[in-house]
């Protein structure tokens, strides 16, 4: 019997660009936090010219009632950075501590390809650039929270030629990084995270390890087919992957997720804990924002099984 991990909000989509305060052609995958009492998302909006900026929407319940700004917090095209010319997509932002700040990572997105890019921020409303991390082509950079062994850490996701498996990488500044990593490979074959796999939302620290939500990718008869699955990194060495689920854990199934500008895509990008339960914020179909959510204790189980 399938066990049905993640539910779908009844409210989903929770925001589609008609929701917009300004006409676009698309909102999807955004990044997620808390400020005070507010849950706060960056949102990866693409407007008619096919060009992608992150704007920033906030709202009391994390459900409904979003006030989005109409200024975008990193806009893309601007001239002082040449390597996102064609865009700043999907962000995912995690709070550090250490240094009272939020840091975005998101895709440049340019002529030369796309590149993991890191800004910080302190108040949510205005961002400052800090550096390219990675050279083209790569996506999907997630942030961990916290140092190992006076080191920060990333995932990210290189494109070796085709071949798109999982790395992490170590830094003592946040944008010197080294000490590469395979952390999560493709699986190959006909396995569901066949083709590729990246990172999902930043990994959160359980009493298990760092349980990271990630997405995977297989063709059916040239389709791609993006789904979602979960695996748990080590406490104190995130390159290494304790275990991962053989199966996925959550796929398209709505009518909002198999149809759109890129059907049969769920890309979850933001995360929370709320209580005894995971709050996953995710890109439907590349043209809308949707929320599914499941009990913790259920996940770190089926992992453990």
């Amino acid at each position: 019997m399938k066990i049905r991990l993640f539910n779908r909000c009844p409210h989903n989509p929770i925001i589609s660009s008609l929701d917009l305060p300004f006409p676009a052609a698309a909102v999807l995958n955004p990044g997620v936090t808390e400020q005070g009492d507010d849950v706060v998302m960056l949102l990866r909006v693409e407007d008619h010219t096919g060009h992608s900026s992150i704007h920033v929407a906030r709202s009391k319940n994390g459900v409904s009632d979003w006030k989005i700004e109409s200024e975008p917090i990193l806009r893309y095209g601007e001239a002082r950075w040449r390597y996102e010319q064609w865009g700043c997509e999907d962000p995912r932002v995690t709070y550090l501590p250490e240094e009272k700040c939020w840091y975005i990572t998101y895709t440049a997105y340019s002529p030369t390809g796309a590149a993991v890019a890191l800004a910080r921020t302190e108040d949510l409303v205005h961002a400052e650039r800090i550096a390219l991390l990675f050279s083209p082509n790569n996506k999907d950079a997630v942030l961990f929270p916290k140092k190992f062994n006076g080191q920060w850490a990333v995932l990210h996701r290189p494109d070796a030629g085709g071949i798109e498996h999982i790395w992490s990488a170590y830094s003592p500044d946040l944008v010197h990084w080294g000490e590469p990593h395979c952390v999560l490979p493709e699986l190959g074959g006909a396995a569901w995270d066949g083709v590729k796999v990246g990172a999902g939302p930043p990994p959160i620290l359980t009493e298990l390890g760092w349980l990271l939500i990630y997405h995977g990718v297989k063709a059916y008869g040239g389709q791609l087919v993006y789904r979602a699955g979960v695996a748990l990194l080590d406490k104190e060495r995130p390159h290494k992957a304790i275990t991962r689920a053989s199966n996925w854990v959550f796929q398209a199934e709505a009518p909002y997720e198999q149809s759109g500008l890129t059907p049969n895509v769920v890309f979850p990008t933001g995360l929370l804990v709320r209580g005894d339960e995971l709050w996953m914020y995710y890109g439907a179909a590349d043209s809308c924002i949707c929320l599914a959510t499941a009990k913790l204790d259920e996940v770190l189980a089926m992992l453990i099984n």
